[in-house]
C-alpha cells in the first residue's frame, strides 16, 4: 500500500485486534464489513500452500475447545484472523459441498454441488491451478473419501450422495497425487483402475511412496496417540506429517487441504465430549502442520471452518472442570450443560474464523486484518494469489 493513509488504518486494526494471547482467542466483531482480500506482488512467496478445514467448526467451537484445553489452541496462535461469512449461492445456510466448492473455486454455488456452479458448469479449482503450476497436490479427510468436503476440491458432481459418480469423477480428472482418507467405502477398485497405488497397511508409510499418484487408507482416531489400545489406529497428526513428507519431494512445492471432518458430527449430534475430541486432534494437526514448516519462509498455512454446526453458544462460568458436566432438568429424565447450550441439530449461517501464518508475508499490507470480513469465495483467491 502507498497511501500513507490506508496503511495506518490497516495497521491500527492489526494492532487492535489481532489473536489475542488467551484462551478466548480472536473475536472479530460479527457482521462487519466485508474488506476485500486479493493479494499482489506475492507471486513466487509461497512454495507450499496448506489449507485445513474444521468441518462446522464456528467461533464458539474454539472457545470451547481452548476452554477445554486450559490454553489457547494452537490455531488461535496465528498472527492473522478474520471473520469469514459461510453462505450458499442464494444466501441461504450452506452444506459443505457448497461450503468445499466456494472454497476451492472462488464461485458460489448450490447445496449439495461440487466443484460446478449453479448453472452445472465445471469449475476450475484451487487444485487444478496448483497442478498446473506444476505442484504436487493432496487431500486428507477424516471421513469417507467421497465426503463432501474432499469432492468440493478434486470432483464436479450434482450430487454429493452419488458416491461411484462422485470419486470416477475425482480419480480421473482431479490432479490429485495424494488422497487420504478413514474409508473408501466399497469402491477401492477404482483407485487402481485410476493409477493410484493403494496402501493399507501403515507399515507401509505413506511418505516413503516413490509413486506420483497415491491413495491411502487409514483408521484415523482422534484418541489414537493418548487412549486407543489398537495399533491400527492413527492420529490425524500423523498423517498429516505423513502427508507433507511425500508431497514435499516435489520441488516446485505443493498444495494439500486436509479436513478434520469430525467436529461437524459432534456439532449435529449435540455432543459436546465428541466435538471437544475431534476439535483437540485437529489442532493436534495443525501443531504437527506447524512443526514440519517451523523452519521454512516459503509456505503459507491456512485454517478455517466450512461453516458452524450445531449453533453453539457459552454461558458465563464455563471452565474446564466443568465443560463436560451435565445437570438434570426435571429430576433424571432430561439432561441439559448448565453453561453451554445447543440451539441447532444442524448447520447454521454463522461466521467462522479464518486464520492465516507464514511465506514472510506481512498480511497487515493487504488489509489482512482482525476486523476485517471476507467471504468464503475470497479464501480462493488468497491461495491462488501464492500459487
Amino acid at each position: 500500500m502507498k497511501n500513507t493513509k490506508i496503511l495506518k488504518t490497516a495497521m491500527a486494526g492489526i494492532l487492535a485486534l489481532v489473536c489475542s494471547l488467551g484462551v478466548v482467542g480472536c473475536q472479530p466483531p460479527a457482521q462487519t464489513p466485508y474488506t476485500p482480500i486479493i493479494l499482489t506482488n506475492v507471486e513466487g512467496k509461497a512454495k507450499n500452500v496448506i489449507l485445513l478445514i474444521g468441518d462446522g467448526m464456528g467461533k464458539e467451537h474454539v472457545k470451547v475447545g481452548a476452554i477445554h484445553k486450559g490454553e489457547q489452541l494452537v490455531m488461535q496462535g496465528f498472527p492473522y484472523c478474520v471473520d469469514m461469512e459461510t453462505v450458499n449461492y442464494s444466501g441461504g445456510v450452506t452444506d459443505s459441498a457448497a461450503a468445499a466448492t466456494a472454497m476451492a473455486t472462488g464461485v458460489r454455488t448450490t447445496n449439495s454441488y461440487v466443484g460446478l456452479d449453479r448453472n452445472q458448469e465445471e469449475l476450475e479449482t484451487i487444485i487444478d491451478i496448483a497442478a498446473k503450476a506444476g505442484k504436487a497436490t493432496g487431500v486428507i479427510t477424516t471421513e469417507y473419501l467421497y465426503g463432501a468436503t474432499p469432492m468440493g476440491f478434486s470432483a464436479h458432481y450434482n450430487d454429493r450422495d452419488r458416491q461411484p459418480m462422485l470419486l470416477d469423477s475425482a480419480l480421473s480428472s482431479s490432479n490429485v497425487n495424494l488422497f487420504i482418507s478413514d474409508r473408501f467405502g466399497t469402491y477401492r477398485n477404482k483407485f487402481e483402475e485410476n493409477g493410484y497405488r493403494l496402501i493399507l497397511n501403515e507399515a507401509d508409510k505413506i511418505s516413503e511412496a516413490s509413486e506420483t499418484k497415491v491413495a491411502a487408507l487409514s483408521k484415523i482416531n482422534p484418541l489414537a496417540a493418548s487412549m486407543s489400545d489398537d495399533p491400527a489406529d492413527v492420529a490425524f497428526d500423523r498423517l498429516v506429517t505423513e502427508a507433507l513428507e511425500y508431497l514435499a519431494k516435489d520441488p516446485d512445492g505443493f498444495f494439500l487441504m486436509a479436513e478434520g471432518a469430525h467436529i461437524d458430527h459432534g456439532g449435529h449430534a449435540n455432543d459436546i465430549s465428541y466435538m471437544l475430541r475431534e476439535l483437540i486432534s485437529f489442532d493436534d494437526g495443525i501443531k504437527a502442520v506447524l512443526k514440519w514448516a517451523k523452519d521454512r519462509n516459503d509456505t503459507v498455512v491456512i485454517v478455517t471452518a466450512d461453516h458452524e454446526t450445531g449453533g453453539l453458544n457459552t454461558k458465563e462460568g464455563l471452565t474446564k472442570d466443568n465443560i463436560l458436566s451435565m445437570v438434570s432438568l426435571d429430576g433424571g429424565m432430561t439432561y441439559a450443560h448448565e453453561f453451554l447450550e445447543w440451539t441447532s441439530k444442524s448447520h447454521t449461517d454463522r461466521d467462522v474464523y479464518c486464520y492465516v501464518n507464514g511465506a514472510d508475508v506481512d498480511f497487515s499490507q493487504y488489509s489482512f486484518e482482525s476486523n476485517a470480513r471476507i467471504k468464503n469465495t475470497d479464501l480462493f483467491e488468497i491461495m491462488k494469489s501464492f500459487i
